[in-house]
């Protein structure tokens, strides 16, 4: 850095002498009380579970990983700091501060804390705005925008997304083992080999690793100051290399006889995550040639002809800044968070064993592994002799007030893991059940048609709506629980079998039907 940009960046900070440093000292100590607890929960007990759930967890996050880099991404801008002696503009940072407050309140009366960490990012930009104006704002919002990498990923978007991207990295796996002479079969999210069965779990899918690598594409593209299209385009190559870099990485765990190890499961993890930082930064390479000298640096902006408003703006946007996060802090404490009602008069097992009382059954076990971050608030999964022959039910009652996970889930189709679909369509089963999906299963010679839907959902894009305003968590919570239906038949060979299997399927969904009429309300008394 040279003397010239450390004495702008000292002038930028003497705007904050006196009352105005006190006061922003302040503010950051109220906002370290607020967000601390949010960055780092009670159910992170360690470093390393976090660094852990950071490069594995699809749907979870670590709060000092992205801590330390965005104080870094700061820290690379720090000769900027002459923006703040322009003074700020609190009506533009009062308009951002005002909804940043009201939603990190609904956050807190609804207990949805990621909605809370959420709110450090506008308030991030209020706070620049209020203390350097726009040109704060333009000089500092990628450290600020970065913090979004603490977030936890969506449940709702998410769980549509992972299972289908388990499928495709079997997929490729199988051909990168297949092309190089290992003889390997894929049935859906499993591998198969003479020596062992691979199973693609969530954390193999390399949802995470795709946001993991983006955020190390940020940082290179920030360290090497590429611009425009060069920048644009290895944000956009970046999910591509992860998927291909996780793609090893499965390879690598069929490959080791003893990745069933944590620590190697693990280590293999990081390798294979340098491996797709290694393609990132040759693919940045590429570019900087592609890109050569069609890219001007960008000039720097001048501030000197409002720089004589800097102390007064100075002491208002700090007392702004402090004023709105002392306000969280009364709000935090003042207003009791909503405690909803509800429970579930009959479990689902009970129900069953009661409409299908004639039909001999017995309970299936939940596998985890397959089911992955789906959670019920309670649910059952029974195969019968209905009709002299076997038919699986399921039904899950959906807990919608949890914040990190969803029901909703193309992997609801499938009875168990290892299974091919050969048909997958949308059918009406019964006047009360339309739009319902039906696919039909394969695997080794044996077929399963399956039926299932979702009872009192919405469409994807409502269910993302209110689960990200956490809807469910407050006076706005419907009236009923979401539930998951399943029914799935085994058929031999010919279409006279698969048409009786269904017509059985219907048959049985039209006795399990009135059962659910106002079945586990979300409200007591609805």
């Amino acid at each position: 850095m040279s003397d010239s940009n450390s004495d702008a960046g000292l002038a930028g900070a003497s705007n904050f002498a006196g009352p105005a440093r006190w006061l922003l000292l302040a503010a950051a100590a109220i906002a370290a009380t607020l967000y601390y607890p949010l960055f780092f929960p009670a159910t992170h007990h360690t470093i390393a579970a976090q660094s852990e759930e950071f490069f594995f967890e699809a749907n979870e996050s670590a709060g000092l990983p992205v801590l330390v880099l965005a104080a870094w991404l700061f820290y690379r801008r720090s000769h900027y700091l002459d923006v703040f002696r322009s003074g700020g503009e609190p009506l533009l940072a009062g308009a951002i501060l005002a909804p940043t407050m009201a939603l990190f309140v609904w956050g807190h009366f609804t207990g949805a804390t990621d909605l809370q960490l959420a709110t450090v990012i506008p308030l991030g930009f209020g706070a620049l705005i209020a203390l350097g104006g726009r040109p704060a704002a333009k000089r500092f919002w990628v450290p600020i925008v970065f913090l979004g990498f603490a977030l936890p990923l969506p449940p709702v978007p998410l769980a549509a997304a992972i299972f289908p991207i388990q499928l495709l990295t079997a997929e490729y796996a199988g051909m990168i083992l297949n092309f190089f002479g290992v003889k390997s079969l894929v049935q859906g999210d499993q591998i198969l080999r003479p020596q062992n069965t691979f199973i693609v779990i969530e954390t193999c899918s390399g949802v995470r690793t795709i946001v993991t690598l983006s955020m190390l594409s940020v940082l290179m593209i920030d360290l090497f100051e590429r611009r425009g299209r060069h920048a644009l385009l290895l944000m956009l190559l970046a999910p591509i290399v992860a998927f291909l870099a996780n793609g090893l990485r499965v390879v690598t765990l069929v490959l080791n006889p003893h990745s069933s190890i944590h620590e190697i499961h693990n280590l293999q993890g990081i390798l294979m995550l340098l491996v797709g930082l290694t393609m990132i930064y040759v693919l940045d390479l590429g570019l900087e040639r592609l890109f050569a000298g069609r890219e001007s640096e960008e000039a720097p902006a001048d501030y000197g002809s409002v720089a004589v408003r800097a102390r007064r703006g100075g002491f208002a946007g700090a007392a702004l800044v402090l004023a709105s996060v002392l306000a969280l802090l009364v709000a935090a404490r003042a207003i009791p968070p909503y405690v909803p009602e509800g429970g579930i008069d009959e479990m689902p097992k009970a129900l069953l064993e009661r409409v299908y009382a004639d039909s001999p059954g017995r309970e299936i076990k939940p596998n985890f592994d397959f089911r992955g971050s789906i959670r019920y608030l309670v649910h059952h999964d029974r195969e019968l002799r209905f009709e002299g022959e076997r038919l699986g039910v399921f039904l899950g009652v959906a807990n919608e007030r949890i914040r990190s996970h969803t029901v909703l889930s193309p992997r609801l189709a499938w009875h168990r893991s290892g299974w091919v679909p050969v048909e997958d369509e949308r059918v009406d089963l019964a006047d009360d059940a339309t739009g319902v999906r039906r696919v039909l299963l394969e695997r080794g010679g044996k077929r399963v048609v399956t039926y299932s839907w979702y009872l009192r959902a919405g469409s994807l894009a409502e269910e993302w709506w209110r689960q990200a305003l956490a809807l469910d968590r407050s006076p706005f919570e419907r009236e009923e629980h979401i539930l998951a239906i399943r029914f799935s038949a085994p058929i031999p060979r010919g279409e006279t079998a698969l048409r009786e299997a269904e017509d059985r399927i219907r048959r049985a969904w039209e006795r399990l039907a009135p059962e659910l009429e106002g079945y586990a309300p979300l409200v007591a008394g609805s």
